[in-house]
């Protein structure tokens, strides 16, 4: 029951991870926010969205390995592209240029050769600032956290296959997500990893904090759909927590969007916040439903992509509540003047990038 997480089309921390969704969550009648007609459409897989502090929209199309800019004017060209590749996080940071995180396969479902985090130069090329998959093979940031069924009495243990018997974190990587934090250093939400990563020029990769394991109490339809025994009804699992992005908030604080490994029930992806200083963890709300991204207004609203139930939520002074119903939205993004950007239909080859009005 442990999700794959590193697949070739980059939607590894997207809700098609691992088992499938039990079942979706529907938006609220009470969404009270409108989305605007698409100002970029034709998108391949459009899991990563940033917006410069010039305007300039850049959106990672994971499917297609390439990074997509469009300039205030309207002027829509390919700034980076590495065919079979898979590149989900884009960030804008100095002199025009943007860090990405990629993912580079050798063939079809194979696992990836490496995970990078790039800076590409506003011509297109690119230098590699980190190899996230080295990082992780050398620390294995979440080795410390375990997995799984705890505590089933034996004789219940011994009806789990091997693949359900608890364990502990694994060397795995996919940089999923990239926040800039300087010119010269930036936060990496690596989902495979179950870690946030710093990445400064010039210096080795350092892990700031690892998600906590996430408890997930199973129902009698999940052990139904999974093919669970019987006795597994009504006892926690505690799933990988894959974090699926950072971002700074007003506070200096990270906050991280995170959705959990097999099973993902509804409602059990949550939003965390990270001490950069000490690497403490906390939890700021939980209730999502495929929470793949996360974007932090100035006034500290934060919002969150749900791909899982179709829309885009808020919390506000702590309260959750639903913005607006949007298909397969997959990344959320503030602009400097408080304009909120997403991107939609994540799968196929309609993604769009539209402007939501809460």
């Amino acid at each position: 029951m442990r999700k794959k997480k590193l697949l070739r089309s980059g939607v590894a921390a997207a809700g098609a991870v691992g088992m499938a969704l039990l079942m979706t969550t529907p938006a609220s009648a009470e969404d009270a926010g409108t989305v605007s007609d698409p100002i970029i459409e034709g998108l391949i897989g459009p899991l990563g969205l940033d917006v410069s502090d010039n305007g300039t929209i850049y959106v990672a199309e994971a499917f297609a390995g390439q990074i997509t800019r469009v300039g205030p004017g309207g002027n829509r060209s390919v700034l980076f592209a590495s065919e079979g590749d898979s590149v989900s996080g884009v960030a804008s940071t100095s002199l025009g240029r943007v860090v990405i995180t990629l993912s580079t396969f050798p063939e079809e479902e194979a696992p990836p050769l490496d995970t990078t985090l790039e800076l590409v130069n506003p011509s297109g090329s690119a230098i590699t600032l980190a190899s996230l998959l080295d990082h992780e093979v050398e620390n294995n940031p979440d080795a410390g956290n375990t997995y799984g069924f705890l505590n089933l009495p034996a004789g219940c243990q011994a009806k789990l296959p091997p693949f359900l018997q608890p364990y502990t974190g694994i060397v795995e990587s996919n940089p999923y997500k990239v926040a800039t934090l300087s010119p010269i250093s930036y936060a990496v939400a690596d989902a495979a990893g179950n870690s946030i990563v710093r990445v400064t020029f010039g210096q080795q990769p350092k892990t700031v904090a690892v998600l906590p394991a996430v408890p997930q109490r199973i129902t009698p339809a999940a052990a139904a759909q999974l093919g669970l025994p019987l006795c597994t009804v009504g006892r926690v699992y505690r799933s990988e927590p894959v974090p699926t992005d950072v971002e700074v908030g007003p506070d200096g604080f990270w906050y991280v969007s995170s959705l959990p490994g097999v099973p993902e029930l509804p409602g059990t992806g949550s939003v965390f916040r990270v001490n950069p200083d000490s690497g403490a963890v906390s939890l700021v709300a939980r209730g999502f439903s495929g929470a793949v991204d996360l974007a932090v207004a100035d006034d500290g609203t934060i919002y969150v992509a749900e791909l899982n139930a179709n829309r885009i939520s808020s919390i506000s002074n702590g309260v959750v509540s639903p913005v607006v119903d949007l298909f397969s939205p997959g990344a959320v993004e503030v602009a400097d003047d408080g304009t909120v950007y997403a991107t939609t239909g994540v799968f196929g080859a309609s993604g769009a990038v539209v402007i939501v009005t809460p």
